[in-house]
């Protein structure tokens, strides 16, 4: 992958995945990240910066938000947020 930097804000989706997991959607992501298939990223989410990965999620990326990360930003399913995204 070339080296990536993409921001975006978004809606967070509750409940997504095996998981139950909080979610942002990176709408456009097989495009920008050049692959359908799950990518390790940095991440910054509303200032935290986090080690992930993008998981794929039909036909789009899905960014799994740990319920640290959404404490520390006091943001739940619902909310939005704003998102850098960096190749890892």
């Amino acid at each position: 992958m070339e080296a990536l930097e993409h921001t975006f804000s978004t809606v967070l989706v509750g409940d997504m995945g095996p998981h139950r997991w909080t979610c942002a959607i990176v709408e456009g992501s097989p495009e920008i990240l050049g692959t359908g298939k799950a990518v390790r990223v940095r991440a910054d989410i509303d200032g935290v910066i986090t080690l992930t990965s993008l998981l794929p999620y039909r036909g789009r990326h899905m960014l799994p938000v740990k319920q640290a990360i959404l404490n520390e930003i006091g943001k739940t399913a619902g909310d939005t947020v704003r998102v850098t995204i960096i190749g890892a």
